[in-house]
């Protein structure tokens, strides 16, 4: 971890059901192994009332920095679903879904991958003032929230405070997850040798354009 002084809001992931983006090609939407930036950005941007569409406001949410984090005691379990769109609804039906140019595309078949009952966690760095926005956001938010789809909801309370340092909101979070061992992926320079790159930063959830992230494991 680093050894700057910002303030730490810690965020923690715990549900039946989790998803963190990573490669969707085609009818395939596969997870990560750890929070992404979209999942996270996505439950920050609901709580504050940032439109999908809302460039701005989710451009200023990537300017704070992001740690993820992973249990070791708590990994949670690789899920695929089956998941149909679309399917036994009548022709003209507006539930079918259609393509682009308003077409109906009949049903929909994809296989969407999930984190079972796993635990998870992530810090976010930055503004002062910007985080203790967001934390009084995720007590009471302007829409819902959940981890990565819709149906991916917390069963414990996401926001676990704003710490003066980094090593105060782990303490905090390690407790939560039973003083488990864990892993710390950390944003950082393309130019790392140990660098992974995600294209999961969002820049407009509305036409799903996101832009790339470079990740090491501390």
């Amino acid at each position: 971890m680093s050894n700057n002084a910002d303030v730490c809001l810690a965020l923690f992931f715990d549900a039946p059901l989790l998803s963190f983006g990573g490669e969707c090609k085609f009818d395939h939407r596969d997870t990560l192994g750890f929070p992404s930036r979209g999942a996270v950005t996505g439950l920050v941007a609901a709580a504050l009332g940032i439109d999908r569409g809302d460039r701005f406001g989710l451009e200023r949410l990537s300017r704070l920095r992001m740690s993820s984090i992973a249990f070791l005691n708590h990994p949670g379990m690789l899920l695929e679903d089956y998941h149909t769109i679309g399917g036994g609804y009548p022709s003209g039906s507006r539930q079918i879904p259609t393509d682009a140019a308003g077409k109906s595309r009949g049903t929909v078949l994809t296989e969407r991958c999930y984190m079972a009952n796993g635990k998870f966690a992530a810090l976010l760095s930055g503004d002062a003032a910007f985080l203790e926005e967001i934390g009084t956001a995720l007590r009471d938010p302007v829409w819902g929230g959940w981890i990565g789809r819709k149906h991916c909801i917390p069963a414990t309370p996401v926001f676990q405070g704003i710490y003066p340092s980094e090593e105060e909101a782990l303490a905090k979070l390690k407790s939560l997850a039973g003083n488990s061992a864990l892993r710390i992926w950390q944003e950082c320079s393309p130019e790392d040798p140990r660098a992974v790159l995600y294209s999961d930063i969002p820049l407009d959830f509305a036409r799903r354009e996101f832009r790339w992230r470079a990740v090491t494991e501390c």
